[in-house]
């Protein structure tokens, strides 16, 4: 029975703690806000006001830089104006104090944009025409926009959409911003136009539409290599009759046009009509072979037109074909009247050379047929004479230098004809720099922000075997080719877009121009890597919150330490924002506090600001009240416990004796017994109780 009143008592009292402990929950913050959220243009006035349903509260008011309010008492409603926002970092509080000297606020999200400045459009490390094929890097600069989160850079193609690109960057200050659009236009896109625009989607509250500024059109101009148009190579005609030879191709720049052919018969005239070009033939009496040769500044094409007269036929012309191992490189030469088929082979060996520009390059050029009046080369440089009665004729240059080249061994027959092989060289250059370089932006980087990073190629060639890798530390990240056709020392740049983080801070990153020139090139490929960028990236504050929650409770009488930490780069400065009427102690960026109310913890540095408010609540102390309690408790049960006791004892111990072996003395003293025959005698003492026996 004790074990179980004890029990309850304690039960009880265990209950009475949580409760005094954990004090009664708080209601929600009984503010509403109209309208919850605004945007407004740079400059514009604002209107917001803050009611609550609650009467029993001491009074309200607006904290915020531009606009703030002194106490209200007696009001539900409070109204913050301001006629002209600038401040681009304001956050306006609305806060009220309850009846029990308990505050709480709600703060007012407004976002404040500016539309910008101006927006251009221009091609990168590139002006004039531009060449199919080739790989250009639109850039699109925005000047003076804010808040760079809400921003959408668009870029046009004529009408076309062709790509969106956002922006993370937190910060709400106006910034310079670029963006970048990659092109690789072809023949199609000559006269084309783009544009890019940008927008500033403000989500619902914004104004719809979104404001746009687009910038004026670039129209770009595309140069490409001639190609013939369809037409006939082969044209059959009447001995002495005149024919017309048709030679149409298209190229930008217009191509010049040339005509040769192996055997001159006749009269030949050139005339030209737009893109067609005939060359007129009168009396046309043996079989002749016309060279068409197009040219502009990106290319020379040639076509062969054979012209085969109609002879009789007791007439045995001879046919020529190639052996089957260069069938690409012979020329067919077919008469009317029936052939006779002799077959030989011109064999280059190597087939193919990669050479470095200014080293020699030596090429055999052989045949397998011993019926010919002679062959050689023919070259800008290192062409020979024809050379009678030899099988191999070789072609050397000790030092080549010529990016155009394209050396022809030839054989002549013994009927008058020629053919020809063309021997395929690639003269290649390593660039004389490579360097790495961040556009429009110098000092540290901002987390968040995009930053585009160029890499600047100078004097390398060919740019069709170009491979540009660019690198964060030993990470690969991208790999840039082209397509461009000119064989040619150029310059350039290829880009690479990146959004650095706080642990990118202290990253390397590097580019590397390497030519992959296949088989016949040098292995491993010739390689040249720009020296290391080394980039520092800062970042906005980050308050521990974990050190300093939004609700503290303070004990009246006692001092509570708020402690303000933040992490950022640079390393923020702590400042704390309290009513100046307040007791306080600051010390080393903590704050000691002693009464109820809002402190704000403020951490700066040069990217942005960060802040948290921490409600201070006073409690009561309870403790002496507990302490007084538990020591009453523990005299109460005390008292209980002896009380109970002392029941049971008298209960269960007192009143009933067995005394065994006992006998009385034969003393007068009729009170004394005698303990089993021993001597010693056993003090009575008479009672009156009935049921104490012997």
């Amino acid at each position: 029975m004790c074990e179980i009143i004890f029990s309850r008592i304690f039960l009880g009292f265990h209950v009475l703690l949580l409760w005094m402990a954990g004090g009664l929950a708080h209601a929600a913050c009984p503010l509403e806000l109209n309208p919850p959220r605004l945007v407004v243009r740079y400059g514009d006035s604002v209107s917001v006001n803050c009611s609550t349903s609650s009467t029993d509260h001491e009074g309200m008011g607006w904290e915020a830089t531009f606009g703030g309010t002194s106490l209200e008492q007696d009001v539900i409603v409070v109204t913050w104006t301001v006629k002209n926002l600038t401040d681009w970092t304001i956050q306006p509080k609305c806060y009220i104090t309850s009846a029990d000297g308990k505050q709480c606020l709600e703060t007012f999200p407004v976002i404040l944009y500016k539309i910008p400045d101006r927006v251009s459009i221009s091609v990168l490390s590139h002006s004039g025409p531009m060449v199919e094929g080739t790989q250009y890097q639109l850039q699109c600069d925005i000047q003076n926009i804010a808040p760079l989160q809400n921003l959408v850079v668009k870029w046009y193609k004529g009408n076309e959409l062709l790509d969106n690109v956002t922006y993370s960057n937190v910060s709400k200050r106006p910034e310079d911003v670029s963006a970048t659009l990659m092109i690789s236009p072809s023949r199609d896109d000559d006269g084309d136009q783009y544009r890019c625009r940008a927008e500033l989607d403000l989500g619902p509250e914004g104004p719809q539409p979104h404001p746009t500024v687009t910038s004026e059109p670039l129209n770009i101009t595309v140069h490409y290599a001639p190609e013939f148009l369809p037409g006939n190579d082969t044209v059959e005609v009447s001995a002495g009759s005149d024919v017309s030879l048709d030679c149409s191709a298209e190229g930008n720049p217009p191509p010049e046009l040339k005509w040769t052919n192996n055997t001159a018969e006749g009269n030949a005239n050139e005339i030209t009509v737009g893109r067609l070009r005939t060359l007129n033939i009168s009396r046309v009496t043996a079989n002749a072979t016309y060279n068409c040769i197009v040219t502009n500044s990106l290319g020379s094409i040639t076509k062969q037109i054979h012209v085969l007269v109609d002879v009789p036929p007791q007439q045995h012309p001879t046919m020529f074909s190639t052996a089957p191992s260069t069938p690409e490189t012979m020329t067919t030469l077919p008469g009317t009247a029936k052939p006779k088929l002799v077959t030989f082979s011109l064999e280059l060996n190597p087939p193919r050379v990669v050479v470095r520009y200014g080293d020699s390059v030596s090429v055999n050029c052989s045949t397998s047929s011993t019926d010919h009046e002679g062959m050689g080369w023919e070259a800008t440089f290192g062409g020979t004479s024809l050379e009678q009665d030899v099988n191999v004729v070789t072609w050397t240059v000790y030092n080549l230098t010529d990016w155009t080249i394209e050396p022809k061994c030839y054989i002549n027959l013994i009927d008058g004809e020629q053919l020809s092989i063309v021997l395929p060289v690639i003269l290649y250059k390593t660039p004389d720099s490579v360097s790495i370089s961040v556009l429009n932006h110098s000092g540290p980087m901002v987390e968040g922000t995009q930053y585009q990073l160029q890499c600047d190629i100078q004097n390398i060639a060919p740019l069709q075997n170009l491979v540009v890798k660019w690198y964060k530390g030993n990470e690969l990240l991208d790999n840039v080719t082209y397509s461009n056709v000119s064989k040619r020392p150029e310059d350039v740049s290829a880009t690479l877009m990146i959004s650095p983080s706080r642990d990118d801070d202290g990253d390397q990153y590097r580019c590397r121009a390497e030519l992959d020139l296949g088989p016949e090139g040098p292995q491993p490929h010739p390689t040249v890597t720009s020296e290391p960028l080394s980039i520092t990236v800062h970042y906005k504050p980050c308050i521990n919150a974990s050190r300093l929650p939004v609700r503290i409770p303070v004990f009246r009488g006692y001092p509570e330490e708020l402690v303000c930490e933040a992490e950022g780069y640079p390393q923020p400065r702590i400042k704390w924002v309290y009513d100046p009427a307040k007791h306080v102690s600051e010390a080393g960026g903590n704050l000691t506090v002693f009464e109820a109310g809002l402190y704000n913890c403020t951490a700066t540095n040069d990217v942005a600001t960060s802040f948290i408010v921490v409600e201070v609540v006073l409690n009561e102390d309870y403790l002496p009240l507990i302490a007084g309690f538990v020591a009453f408790m523990v005299v109460v049960i005390s008292v209980i416990f002896v009380v109970i006791y002392s029941i049971y004892y008298k209960n269960n111990k007192m009143g009933r004796y067995s005394l065994k072996k006992a006998k009385l003395s034969s003393t007068p003293n009729g009170n004394v017994a005698q303990n089993g025959g021993q001597d010693t005698p056993l003090p009575m003492t008479k009672l009156s109780q009935p049921n104490i026996y012997f």
